[in-house]
């Protein structure tokens, strides 16, 4: 029943936490702190969250484990790419190889929100970097695809503003993607290669062309193919039904929530990320922290990790 669930504060508090990752395996949820770069792990069987910083990388925007490479995962840094290796423990990780990276003609965007889809491939959203300008006024970002096989990246749409959440509907072939400064989340046909058409707005958080005083930020999708949304600057996280009902809003006591995750041992738990940044007036805690929402009666699908062989 919307109401009955339970909200619970899991620091340390992150300048902005994003793109969390629940591995099954390991019980663990990864995130980072996207502006100074740095990588977690909350270990739900200790309740520990362990931390590292990467030497050599500017920004750390998503991470996501690679499959038979023990201790390796994919992250963002800034316009690159890469592969590192971290035990979960370490307060170091390192940087093991780069896969790829925006070319020269998009040297003022970066990478933001990136996600692994059911079948292994990684899709990753750019944007303009905040040193070159307003990402809300220069629509200069992409979605794109990463291609393991030839190493380069496969622009899937363009004109984006801040390329933000991605999820899969594997049932019905379609997949979902939140554009912040447009504040929309468009919805595309996708084949089994991976190709994306048709894509149209399917909904928009604007009522009558104003805005809601808060914008869609990072995604996830549940079993019955209802989409969980963090609203940045909302305090909340909105379900949305396939049929674009908002069943339930998921008060969190932060204002900038960023993304959000299942995860605990039966996918029943919802992981939601915040930031403790400035960027809409001073935030008190616990904004940054990372929060736990149980007793939601919604259970979310594994995540996947980025196939590279």
């Amino acid at each position: 029943m919307a109401g009955s669930y339970r909200v619970e504060t899991i620091p340390p508090y992150t300048v902005l936490g994003e793109g969390p990752h629940w591995d099954i395996g390991r019980q663990s949820l990864y995130y980072v702190s996207l502006l100074d770069a740095l990588i977690y792990r909350l270990d739900r069987r200790t309740g520990t969250v362990h931390s590292a910083s990467i030497d050599g990388i500017r920004m750390a925007t998503f991470i996501v484990p690679v499959k038979d490479e023990p201790d390796c995962f994919a992250i963002g840094d800034t316009g690159r790419l890469l592969v590192i290796r971290w035990d979960g423990k370490a307060p170091k990780a390192s940087i093991v190889r780069e896969l790829g990276g925006l070319g020269p003609e998009h040297v003022h965007n970066r990478f933001n929100d990136g996600k692994v889809d059911p079948w292994g491939r990684l899709y990753v959203g750019s944007m303009l970097h905040e040193d070159a300008g307003s990402p809300f006024e220069k629509a200069t970002g992409s979605l794109w695809r990463y291609c393991a096989r030839s190493g380069q990246l496969i622009e899937q749409d363009g004109n984006m503003y801040i390329s933000n959440g991605l999820a899969w509907n594997k049932q019905t072939n379609k997949f979902y993607f939140v554009d912040s400064g447009a504040n929309y989340i468009k919805e595309y046909d996708i084949d089994l290669d991976g190709n994306m058409t048709n894509g149209h707005v399917w909904f928009d958080f604007k009522r009558d062309g104003k805005s809601p005083g808060y914008f869609g930020d990072g995604m996830t999708i549940d079993t019955e193919g209802n989409l969980f949304v963090a609203c940045f600057n909302g305090s909340r996280v909105l379900k949305i039904s396939p049929d674009k009902k908002i069943l339930q809003e998921i008060k969190i006591p932060a204002p900038q929530v960023t993304s959000v995750a299942f995860g605990g041992p039966n996918l029943d738990e919802l992981y939601v990320t915040t930031a403790a940044k400035e960027f809409s007036g001073p935030q008190k805690d616990p904004a940054g922290a990372t929060f736990r929402v149980t007793g939601l009666g919604a259970k979310g699908l594994p995540m996947n990790e980025i196939v590279l062989k």
